[in-house]
């Protein structure tokens, strides 16, 4: 090497190494991560751990400065959620709140970023008022869930026109903007809602509503229980004689169609992710590789919209690195955000409320194994956040 050349890359690596160490030298960004890991919806919190905890081996590379995850458990209880947050915020502060897969959980965590201005970026909850009109600090990734219930009644009326559909589903925030949905875009889809049962929080038998549900004689049912419940609405409906064929679930994670298990084959469900999907990026393949490996079977949506979650947090400190101690300029970070999900290739860009492009699958399932399970698309759509009034149809 010359002397000019050698001149030259002492240069270079003298400017590089120092900042190498400065950005390690740096406190790690902490980013409070308040979940579901006990309670009803903790199938859907640990899941979301494992997703990020496989993020953040990716995301914290030697040369940046390390994000670290603070993970807490809400219990599954909006109360916990909101004392989880102020604990983040206050004593550790957290540069943001992330977490909730659970949109009543959620809309507590919602209330207090919104309220004390810490940003808030949301994995999975999906109740529409997370990105009400007038939202500043909330960011979400996951569609709507108003937006589901549209799509499922597009996705009936394209197979069968003139349909008639039974709805039962637990009451919690999530299936009530699904069914919100579902119940307005429904006559505009020609289709006749011929049962529609909803049981309180915390119920475990379905027997008498499973049989109304098959007087009924619907084409299609609706269900959507909560955690194991689900599973329990699922079989009863089967032992009383309604086909696989006539059920659609509005979401499906793999625990879920591991539990629904070979009976289930020919059923339907929703997803926004899915391992059996033909157009993952090379990193979405090598995603689902690692954490099949990982977990013992492969990851769904939820996982991957964590994983997702630990990216997008990256990237926005990426573009401006003095939003990793400003939160004002990591919304700002956020709101400038355009970019792609990282295993999908599909867009995240979000609008002046912090919702995102909305879109989803819907997947047949061909089999059921101990490891894992066969599905295929058999519909997409995408639409606006607002293409109905998601805003004023759930509250």
């Amino acid at each position: 090497m010359s002397i000019f050349l050698r001149s030259v890359a002492c240069a270079l690596l003298a400017g590089v190494v120092p900042a190498v160490a400065q950005a390690q030298d740096k406190p790690p960004v902490k980013i409070g991560f308040v979940t579901e890991l006990t309670g009803p919806w903790s199938f859907f919190g640990t899941s979301c751990v494992a997703g990020l905890k496989l993020a953040e081996q990716k995301i914290n590379p030697p040369g940046k400065r390390r994000i670290e995850f603070i993970v807490t458990d809400n219990q599954t209880n909006p109360a916990q959620a909101v004392a989880a947050s102020r604990s983040l915020d206050v004593q550790d502060k957290v540069l943001a709140l992330s977490g909730p897969t659970s949109s009543d959980t959620g809309l507590a965590q919602y209330g207090y970023a919104e309220q004390n201005k810490v940003p808030f970026v949301v994995p999975v909850a999906a109740f529409p008022q997370l990105t009400k009109p007038g939202t500043r600090y909330t960011f979400r990734l996951e569609p709507n869930a108003a937006g589901w219930g549209y799509a499922i009644a597009k996705f009936v009326e394209q197979r069968k026109p003139g349909a008639k559909i039974a709805l039962i589903y637990s009451d919690y925030a999530l299936m009530r903007a699904i069914t919100a949905g579902l119940k307005y875009q429904a006559p505009l889809s020609k289709l006749n809602i011929v049962a529609d049962i909803v049981f309180p929080q915390g119920a475990n038998d379905a027997t008498v509503q499973a049989a109304q549900v098959l007087a009924a004689q619907p084409d299609y049912v609706f269900v959507s229980g909560a955690g194991g419940f689900d599973n329990t609405i699922t079989n009863q409906l089967l032992d009383l004689g309604i086909k696989p064929e006539q059920i659609i679930h509005p979401f499906g994670i793999t625990t879920q169609v591991m539990n629904w298990g070979k009976r289930s084959v020919g059923s339907f469900y929703g997803t926004f992710f899915d391992s059996n999907l033909d157009n993952l990026t090379p990193e979405g393949k090598t995603f689902v590789e690692q954490f099949t490996a990982q977990n013992g079977r492969p990851p769904s949506y939820g996982e991957n919209f964590c994983y997702v979650t630990a990216h997008v947090i990256r990237e926005a400190l990426d573009n401006n690195p003095e939003a990793a101690d400003d939160r004002e300029k990591f919304r700002d970070a956020m709101s400038a955000l355009k970019t792609k999900e990282t295993t999908s290739g599909i867009p995240i860009e979000f609008d002046k409320n912090g919702a995102r492009k909305e879109y989803i699958y819907f997947m047949q399932i061909q089999d059921v194994a101990e490891k894992g399970y066969k599905a295929k698309q058999e519909f997409y759509t995408e639409w606006d956040p607002e293409v109905i009034p998601v805003y004023t149809l759930v509250k």
